[in-house]
């Protein structure tokens, strides 16, 4: 999701986007990617692009989840941090 934040895009730029931000992640399979894509199309977190069906982008919905799981993410570091460095 986190791919669809700037812009909409297809699939290939989200593999792309993913081979160079995913540090060492590997990068996920077409068919995985396209699992995920519809499965959060189907859950509205996703939505193709009015005149250009390979795009996909967030939809208000997914805009929310991904800023409330950045902020997860963000308050579990930030608690981690204070339990090593205590």
């Amino acid at each position: 999701m986190a791919a669809l934040e700037a812009s909409p895009r297809t699939g290939e730029e989200i593999l792309d986007h993913l081979a160079r931000t995913a540090r060492r992640t590997p990068r996920p399979s077409v068919r995985q990617l396209w699992t995920s894509l519809h499965r959060l199309e189907r859950n509205r977190l996703l939505r193709r692009v009015v005149g250009d069906r390979r795009r996909f982008r967030l939809t208000d919905t997914g805009e929310r989840v991904l800023h409330a799981r950045v902020a997860a993410v963000q308050a579990y570091g930030s608690a981690l941090e204070l339990v090593t460095t205590s």
